[in-house]
């Protein structure tokens, strides 16, 4: 090494250090955002699959508001807000239930990546009813 590029490699470590810390955060703030997804989206799931098990609409859009409150508190979600919407198509035999999760997620516990308001994480499923399953 030549005596006039010493203390280089300290200089292009102090200039690359932000870029790769920065690069480190979006790594976390992505994987947090796929982990949510899949997280809204295994609990709309579960609330559409007890929401065709009930009898009657009301019964199922209530199981199903009950189910993906349960289930975001379970999986560790902490939803500043969420709302649940149920289409229960009647629940006719052979119909479908289909539930929608909207949860909006606080990212603001990243150091370094400021993401103000959260951002709301959609998920979204449709189960069958049972074809053969008897009359209310």
């Amino acid at each position: 090494m030549r005596h006039r590029d010493r203390g280089s490699a300290s200089v292009e470590l102090a200039l690359l250090a932000p870029a790769l810390l920065t690069f480190a955060m979006l790594m976390v703030f992505a994987g947090r955002v796929v982990d949510a997804r899949a997280t809204v989206g295994e609990v709309a799931h579960s609330a559409a699959r007890a929401a065709s098990l009930e009898r009657t609409p009301t019964a199922a859009s209530s199981t199903a508001t009950a189910i993906a409150a349960a289930g975001l508190q379970e999986q560790g979600m902490a939803c500043t807000d969420h709302t649940t919407t149920v289409d229960h198509g009647g629940l006719a035999a052979g119909g479908a239930v289909s539930v929608t999760v909207h949860c909006t997620v606080d990212f603001s516990d990243l150091y370094g990546v400021a993401f103000p308001g959260g951002q709301t994480i959609e998920g979204g499923a449709t189960v069958a009813v049972d074809t053969f399953r008897g009359q209310p």
